[in-house]
């Protein structure tokens, strides 16, 4: 989750600001003597999307993208590693949409690489100074702040997502007029495939939006849009991890990524 933001930022389009500030809660309840548990504070669960608890050393596991509309079902499985918040990789291992096989997403600290097997097309960003992961974390942590103001928040308990415990959070747009910059929420390329079954030109509003965060390690394990279009069509989107692992020791060559010889190298400014 949040590939497509994870980019912008590191980019340099993102503003640093340091912010602090507390939060209080409130106390347990009592029931026959012995304190019930109380429920985790809605804004605190909904970081989780952005800024993931210390102990994350690393991610990898198969995520799959549903987009439904009223002419059909499309289906994306795609590899993911991560070691928050810099080194990253996805493969497109299945998808309905066959040219996407086998596209690949790998960025590092030194560069940002995309590759498209079909076109034998391999991109490349390299920044001038190596991405800093205090300072990508940072930036989702301003941006988490910026995007919490956007949205009513309600907790709704928890359930099993690949396996792992997930705390379940609904939110809801607080206006209509901030539809357009929340709806960018998902983040990653799979939802970028996704506005790709919709027509560009219609304006979507977000009706239900929910996010399923890890209990653990504070970490996105699936969301799902619910989006109506202009003409009352409704699309749902659905990114879910089928599998998933915490903590495995990735090395930097999953990291590291070298395109075929015969492949034709584009450079990004």
């Amino acid at each position: 989750m949040m590939a497509l933001f994870r980019s912008v930022a590191r980019l340099g389009f993102v503003v640093l600001v340091l912010l602090s500030g507390c939060i209080t809660l409130a106390p347990p309840a009592i029931d026959n003597g012995v304190a019930a548990e109380a429920d985790p504070d809605p804004d605190e669960v909904f970081d989780g999307a952005f800024v993931h608890s210390d102990d994350l050393e690393d991610v990898h596991g198969n995520q799959t993208t549903i987009v439904s509309t009223e002419n059909g079902t499309h289906t994306e499985v795609v590899r993911v590693s991560e070691r928050p918040y810099v080194d990253f990789r996805s493969e497109v291992l299945e998808s309905s949409v066959s040219d996407r096989v086998g596209e690949q997403y790998v960025s590092n600290a030194s560069a940002s690489w995309w590759y498209d097997p079909k076109s034998n097309t391999a991109s490349v960003f390299e920044p001038d100074d190596p991405f800093d992961n205090e300072a990508v974390r940072d930036a989702r942590a301003d941006e988490a702040d910026r995007q919490r103001d956007l949205y009513d928040l309600e907790y709704q308990g928890t359930e099993t997502v690949a396996g792992r415990e997930a705390h379940v959070l609904s939110a809801t747009a607080k206006n209509e007029s901030v539809v357009d910059e929340i709806s960018l929420l998902v983040g990653d390329t799979e939802f970028v495939y996704a506005l790709e079954t919709v027509d560009p030109s219609e304006e979507l509003d977000i009706t239900e939006q929910t996010i399923w965060i890890d209990t653990e390690y504070k970490y996105p394990l699936q969301e799902e849009l619910v989006v109506n279009g202009t003409d009352d069509d409704q699309y749902v989107m659905t990114e879910r991890f089928e599998t998933i692992e915490f903590n495995t020791d990735l090395s930097d060559d999953r990291f590291a990524f070298e395109p075929p010889e015969n492949a034709t190298v584009e450079e990004l400014n």
